[in-house]
């Protein structure tokens, strides 16, 4: 490693740091899934003299290996152009996740936990048969917005308000919104046609796990080899295999696909003429209303039936 070389810093009998001394957040976070990829358990610091990772001594060694070999392979690599990859960055707000967030909330409550004679989930539910042959498109969309039970939903709101708070500063709420919306929707219906029969999910983590998928296209976008391209893509894959795979009522199907949406989602959302169309006040309006109104639509579909 060169100028940024890690320094070796005792923090607790069982605990070190890996000090880089003035890096940005940026590039401990690069570092962060570089551990993630190889399966080193660690800790991302902040303190008042910059920002650390925190490993087991066991593991410091093979830390510290990887990291001088990841450093080593992209010495040589030229940084992305501005013109390749620009830096956007949108303004902190709240508003846009917490507002979707609450909704997903106040509708559980009118429509209640799922139940076999419940109209919400007759009439809502992703159900394959429904989607594929009898032309009710809708439920791939309709389905993101119910819930099997309480627990179902406090566990998408928890994981979804971090993945939206931060997807949100890099695409703008607006998009945030309609990034759910496309990666929920299209990995419902893939999942629909990957099960077919009478298969049936609800529920906004198709959603969630999508705009994960977003978050590791986007960072694959400033790959500079053919590893670090990966690194991204296995940090998803982890949280997908820790967070997603598990539990009685997992629909692991969903989750996958709505990851792999995501991803590709990711990569393409920073296009020229993507960001020139999606970077204005106006466009993040525009796209927020087009997700909303398109919810609204398909439950007057749904409920009209």
């Amino acid at each position: 490693m060169h100028s940024s070389d890690p320094v070796i810093e005792v923090a607790e009998p069982r605990e070190e740091l890996l000090s880089f001394g003035s890096v940005s957040q940026e590039q401990v976070e690069l570092y962060s899934l570089v551990l993630l990829s190889v399966n080193i358990s660690h800790k991302v610091i902040r303190r008042e003299d910059g920002w650390r990772l925190s490993v087991a001594s066991a593991d410091l060694a093979e830390a510290f290996h990887h990291l001088a070999a990841f450093e080593e392979e992209n010495r040589q690599w030229p940084t992305p152009s501005r013109e390749v990859l620009p830096e956007t960055s949108y303004p902190q707000s709240s508003w846009g996740f917490i507002a979707l967030l609450l909704g997903l909330m106040i509708f559980y409550g009118v429509t209640g936990p799922w139940g076999a004679d419940n109209r919400w989930f007759v009439q809502g539910a992703v159900i394959s048969q429904q989607v594929l042959t009898a032309g009710e498109s809708w439920r791939v969309v309709t389905g993101l917005t119910l819930h099997a039970d309480a627990s179902h939903l406090l566990g998408n709101v928890a994981l979804g308000g971090l993945v939206l708070s931060y997807l949100a500063s890099q695409t703008g709420t607006g998009a945030v919104w309609f990034i759910a919306l496309v990666t929920g929707a299209m990995g419902n219906y893939l999942n629909a046609l990957y099960h077919g029969g009478g298969h049936r999910s609800v529920g906004f983590s198709t959603a969630v796990f999508g705009l994960i998928g977003c978050l590791c296209g986007l960072r694959m976008l400033g790959a500079r080899s053919p590893r670090s391209l990966m690194l991204p893509l296995g940090a998803g894959a982890g949280l997908l295999a820790m967070l997603g795979m598990e539990g009685e009522r997992t629909d692991v199907g969903a989750h996958l696909w709505g990851f792999a949406v995501g991803v590709v989602l990711g990569v393409l959302w920073h296009w020229p003429i993507s960001r020139r169309l999606f970077q204005s006040g106006w466009s993040q309006f525009a796209l927020g209303c087009v997700s909303f109104l398109t919810v609204l639509v398909a439950w007057g579909l749904a409920l009209g039936r």
